[in-house]
């Protein structure tokens, strides 16, 4: 090969590539030759120590990671026990509230606006002894309704006497119920005391048609009548007679929807109601009667005075005496008369309408309790005049002479004429 020329004028020499250390280039017969310096290098044998950690876990490490752990666990379980016993306080108090509606009705439940449901009081008229008297009717009364609570399912039955823990509710008959079960005191009251579940009054006023009220004159003529349960099974009516005015109120009644009527007894003329008693309430209730009674002399004319009626005769008080008025227009004749009265066990032997004996059986047999007997003469009573009637001689058996006497004092009598007048007396005691 011709050498390019040299500007010195001579042919240049050939140039010695510089070969990269470590690169691989073509030896002698062209097989590939690392460079020197690349293999003369030592590389150090693969050792799996390099895989191994140089050292163990402390003993304080370790503890300290187990004290860890066992705080995490102890929150998580407190955490659990929390909720769960959140949910036995939620569980408890529904069901308190369940047994508060089985004792004094749900005021929620209503009827045509009106409270509907007043529980086991309401029914009963008193407070249940027991809680399990809200299940099984404490002794076989007829205006027990319930049961008022129902088991839990797949439960004894008595699982509504306990609370979520199992422990047995606290109830003594009182307005408290409370749970123990928890390890403090949930309490529910359902008032303030028994009073305002069994002691609530009832007031109202008597009118006429056209809202006269009755007077003087007719107030001994009208009958008001409130029945009640009675606190032992069954059912008491309880009878007052209003005020001239009108007004009139009954006391300790219990809660719950009772009848009220207002009887005028000369016509019986009747005007009738449901009054809804709430708890610590005082209900007013107004009672009109369809017809113009006082303006137009009631529906006979002939009243019971007011406060006339008495017990007399030597102790102990066998007569009966009171005084009845014409306040019609024109005059009234009776013929036949009648005396009722549940007790004592009585019998009478005269009757006088003013001077005039009308009924004289000193005999056997004596005048009877119910038994109407007609008059021995009529007995005529003038407008606006007045006659004083004495039935006498009260005593223990229906035969001649009648035995001992019987004392009539504060006995309930109601009085029967043959013109249709009635009248109910309340005797006051024996002076």
């Amino acid at each position: 090969m011709v050498g390019r020329e040299h500007p010195s004028g001579r042919n240049a020499p050939a140039r010695t590539r510089r070969r990269a250390p470590g690169v691989l280039h073509s030896g002698m017969g062209g097989g590939p030759v690392l460079n020197n310096r690349v293999s003369n290098m030592r590389i150090p044998p693969f050792s799996f120590s390099i895989l191994r950690p140089s050292r163990g876990f402390t003993l304080v490490e370790v503890v300290l990671v187990l004290v860890i752990s066992a705080i995490l666990v102890t929150v998580a379980l407190r955490s659990g026990l929390t909720i769960s016993d959140a949910a036995k306080v939620e569980e408890t108090k529904q069901e308190m509230e369940s047994l508060e509606h089985a004792i004094v009705g749900n005021p929620a439940l209503q009827n045509a606006g009106v409270r509907a449901d007043f529980g086991y009081v309401g029914d009963v008229g008193a407070m249940p002894p027991t809680l399990a008297a809200l299940a099984t009717n404490p002794g076989g009364y007829a205006t027990w309704k319930g049961p008022y609570v129902k088991a839990r399912f797949a439960q004894t039955s008595d699982d509504f006497t306990r609370d979520a823990w199992g422990a047995t509710y606290a109830y003594a008959g009182g307005v408290a119920l409370t749970s123990t079960g928890s390890g403090s005191s949930i309490v529910r009251t359902f008032g303030n005391s028994t009073d305002n579940l069994l002691r609530n009054t009832i007031t109202g006023s008597v009118f006429d048609v056209d809202g006269t009220p009755p007077g003087i004159l007719y107030r001994d003529s009208i009958r008001l009548n409130l029945t009640v349960p009675n606190g032992t099974g069954g059912m008491t009516t309880r009878t007052i007679h209003p005020g001239a005015s009108g007004y009139f109120a009954l006391d300790s009644v219990p809660i719950g929807n009772h009848p009220l009527r207002a009887v005028y007894l000369p016509g019986a003329d009747t005007v009738a109601t449901f009054v809804s008693v709430l708890p610590g309430s005082r209900t007013n209730s107004e009672l009109r009667f369809a017809s113009d009674l006082w303006a137009a002399g009631g529906s006979t004319g002939l009243i019971l005075v007011p406060n006339s009626d008495s017990v007399a005769g030597s102790p102990p008080c066998t007569d009966v005496v009171f005084w009845l008025t014409n306040t019609s227009g024109a005059a009234i004749v009776l013929t036949s008369f009648s005396f009722s009265w549940p007790s004592p066990t009585a019998y009478y032997a005269e009757v006088r309408f003013g001077s005039a004996e009308v009924f004289d059986k000193d005999g056997s047999p004596r005048g009877v309790s119910g038994t109407t007997y007609a008059m021995s003469s009529p007995q005529t009573i003038n407008p606006g005049d007045s006659v004083r009637v004495r039935v006498q001689d009260f005593r223990q058996t229906n035969s001649s002479g009648g035995g001992s006497t019987v004392s009539m004092s504060e006995a309930n009598m109601t009085v029967a004429l043959s013109n249709g007048s009635i009248f109910t007396m309340e005797l006051p005691p024996c002076p």
